[in-house]
């Protein structure tokens, strides 16, 4: 890996699109996979949910866990370590669809946990970076974390028609560890050897210097609102009916082709994201969307929409991600004792915005079908965009007469 003389940091942005293969493919293991498979087991469509739905808690409180991370080892040892134990209970898990659903479960429960330690070391991995590659690194992270769970995920149920179930999971634990190999490459800043005590009083003073900074609030505001929050994405699959879109076509716009297209907008959003001022960038996410949203909503119902403006709309979602991993970053800053903490924590918020959308969007599907969830999905962005370019404006004349 490219290391910058002397400073011992990370400074490889594409390394990170290779850290976060087995973070996304661990995701589409849950999500994709273990559905396909318990259901050619005969498992009810209902219990099936019953078993993700659990095993996806630790997505909504994984900052519970982030502290961990910042505390003695280094964040390559955390990927090593939780990506082993996330290939064994993978591998494990696609025995078990068979078996026990309470075992099961309880498996995926425990991988969906190790992932989001596995997200917040790369977070903090990525606070290292040099300010000017954190918006290419970004990219990277988003391409490989949405390119591992559209390609990975396909790939594995491609396989389960052609290999055993003891070869499938041996391939399954191997998408995760191969490149959780990359880990190897890093050369990672060294963490300074503080006792329990003298440790967690610098954690503390970083979390409350990060609560206490303007630009955390500014960020919030960006963060919690519905802007880049791509809410469309976890409805699509629903409304294919309603543009006359036949199952092979929701397969094809909602799975590989989406999740490809999403790594696509990643590494275009990194790429603007290193070049003009985030929080535009990030508004102007906000704003393509809404033009999706807009075609999606009222052009003719009819397959071609549904597929044209769907890859926009993937597109628009992707280069939101990476802008939004930008964002997160300036906010954070330099943190030596809590960059994980910290991350987590912002890293929250913003999936919080995709809850409360997704639900507001489902109530426009409720009142008024697909014109009404791509409607009310394409104001909350076009208009919020709006009214972040205002807060981005004041937002660069108060930093320009601070020094924070």
């Amino acid at each position: 890996m490219n290391k910058t003389s002397g400073s011992g940091r990370v400074n490889a942005p594409w390394l990170f699109g290779l850290l976060t293969i087995p973070y996304g493919f661990s995701s589409g293991v849950l999500t994709l996979l273990m559905p396909y498979l318990l259901r050619r087991q005969g498992v009810p469509v209902d219990r099936i949910a019953g078993v993700v739905a659990l095993a996806a808690l630790p997505a909504a409180w994984s900052f519970v866990c982030s502290p961990l991370v910042d505390l003695g080892l280094q964040r390559k040892t955390w990927l090593l370590g939780a990506n082993t134990l996330i290939a064994a209970l993978a591998g494990i898990a696609v025995l078990e669809v068979h078996g026990s659903l309470a075992f099961l479960t309880a498996l995926l429960f425990l991988g969906s946990t190790l992932a989001g330690i596995v997200g917040t070391a790369i977070g903090a991995l990525m606070t290292e970076l040099r300010a000017d590659l954190r918006g290419q690194a970004s990219g990277w992270y988003q391409t490989g974390n949405l390119g591992a769970g559209a390609i990975g995920s396909g790939l594995a149920i491609w396989l389960v028609d052609h290999l055993s179930l003891p070869l499938l999971a041996a391939a399954v634990a191997a998408i995760v560890f191969v490149p959780m190999l990359s880990a190897l490459l890093i050369h990672e800043e060294p963490r300074p050897h503080l006792a329990l005590g003298p440790l967690l009083s610098h954690m503390f003073h970083d979390v409350r210097d990060l609560r206490r900074s303007p630009r955390t609030l500014v960020g919030l505001v960006f963060f919690l609102s519905p802007v880049g929050s791509a809410a469309v994405m976890n409805l699509i699959s629903g409304v294919g009916p309603d543009y006359r879109a036949s199952d092979a076509e929701v397969a094809w716009v909602t799975g590989v082709g989406g999740g490809l297209l999403c790594a696509l907008g990643s590494l275009i959003g990194g790429f603007v994201s290193s070049r003009m001022n985030r929080m535009v960038a990030y508004a102007l996410a906000g704003g393509l969307a809404a033009v999706c949203g807009l075609w999606l909503g009222f052009a003719s119902h009819t397959p071609w929409t549904y597929g044209a403006g769907y890859s926009g709309y993937a597109v628009a979602s992707g280069f939101a991600y990476a802008v939004f991993t930008a964002l997160v970053l300036d906010v954070i800053g330099k943190r030596k004792h809590a960059a994980a903490t910290a991350y987590s924590v912002l890293l929250a918020s913003g999936n919080l915005s995709i809850s409360y959308l997704t639900w507001i969007d489902g109530a426009g599907y409720h009142r008024w079908g697909a014109k009404g969830l791509m409607g009310v999905d394409a104001l909350a962005n076009g208009g919020g965009a709006m009214v972040l370019l205002l807060v981005a404006a004041w937002a660069v004349r108060f930093w320009r007469t601070t020094n924070d």
